[in-house]
């Protein structure tokens, strides 16, 4: 016969047990959940390392496709134009894509001789003055229509140009000033007296008599008007390939300014046009049948030929992407990587 005692220690001990059996069990959830998470997160990390991968072969691919089409190109042609092969890389790209398991592949292909050379201002060897001449001109009308566009109206666009050169290293009357300029900012800097390595660079250089905000209106542009971001290079150095030319500089091209836009106008009926012959000086006949006279056209930093372009490639894999960025120099009958920027 259980005693009152019996009972009591009986009904401790059950307790006691039910205690450590959901001890037990919390334990072994949280183990669970602990292994449920090291699981995911595995599973993700390879799933992310299998995605970095093939993003990367895929860039490969792209990279090693770009420079034969450029290779091919050079052996081939002695212009560059849109419609070459490199013009429709895009497309030739969406057909590989198609027979791709690991993912998609995008990219295209930039003449970065249709843009100017923000790098051939500073006058370096006094035998290329001329030529260094007819790029300050070209230039300086480029600043003064992206100033009258912007609105840009206190600090003028000579002024810039100067301060352009001086920040490559071009010791003009005005470089003092500059300097005292550069080591009065809140964070002091001077100029580095050496070629731009990249395009926003533009944003540290001194325009004397500007607003506040006047430099990067300029350099970014609007909405609705480009700036010179969209104009100029630092990787291509001339000369500027007229077959691809941006608008901005064709319009920029006649030295006494008149007839600029009948003469982009007839530029781009020309370029548009996969029947002409662009393996000629064509722009300097387009310009005399305009009325612009040959001596008008800076010719000596113009051609039909491109040894610098930028590809831009982008990988996706699922839901993750990839980018990069490649320069590529040609020159006898060699394509090099000049330079590789992945994103």
């Amino acid at each position: 016969m259980n005693t009152p005692q019996v009972l009591s220690a009986q009904k401790n001990e059950q307790g006691t047990i039910v205690v450590i059996v959901l001890l037990v069990l919390a334990v072994l959830s949280f183990l669970a959940l602990e292994l449920s998470k090291e699981t995911l997160v595995d599973y993700s990390g390879s799933v992310y390392m299998k995605s970095a991968l093939s993003g990367n072969a895929l860039l490969d691919s792209g990279r090693l496709l770009a420079k034969e089409t450029l290779a091919n190109d050079l052996a081939e042609s002695k212009a560059d134009y849109q419609f070459e092969a490199w013009g429709q890389f895009d497309e030739g790209l969406k057909e590989v894509s198609t027979e791709l398991a690991t993912g998609v592949l995008s990219g295209d292909i930039y003449d970065e001789n249709a843009l100017f050379p923000i790098n051939q201002l500073k006058i370096i060897d006094p035998k290329n003055s001329e030529q260094t001449k007819e790029y300050q001109g070209i230039f300086l009308r480029i600043l003064t229509t992206l100033c009258a566009d912007l609105e840009l109206t206190t600090g003028k666009p000579e002024d810039y140009l100067n301060s352009i050169r001086i920040w490559q290293g071009e010791e003009l009357s005005n470089a003092s000033a500059d300097d005292d300029w550069y080591e009065s900012q809140p964070t002091e800097y001077s100029r580095p007296k050496r070629a731009l390595i990249s395009p926003n660079e533009l944003l540290l250089i001194r325009w004397p008599n500007a607003k506040e905000g006047d430099v990067e209106k300029l350099y970014y542009g609007t909405e609705t008007q480009l700036g010179l971001r969209d104009i100029i290079t630092v990787w291509g150095n001339g000369p500027i390939n007229m077959n691809t030319a941006h608008d901005a500089i064709i319009k920029a091209l006649p030295a006494d300014g008149k007839k600029k836009e009948e003469y982009a106008t007839a530029v781009n009926q020309y370029r548009g046009d996969p029947t002409s012959n662009f393996e000629e000086a064509w722009y300097i006949s387009v310009a005399t049948f305009q009325g612009i006279s040959e001596e008008n056209i800076p010719s000596k930093v113009l051609s039909f030929a491109t040894d610098t372009f930028r590809v831009d490639l982008k990988a996706t894999v699922g839901s993750g992407e990839k980018q990069e960025v490649v320069i590529f120099k040609r020159e006898k009958e060699k394509v090099t990587a000049i330079s590789s920027v992945g994103r």
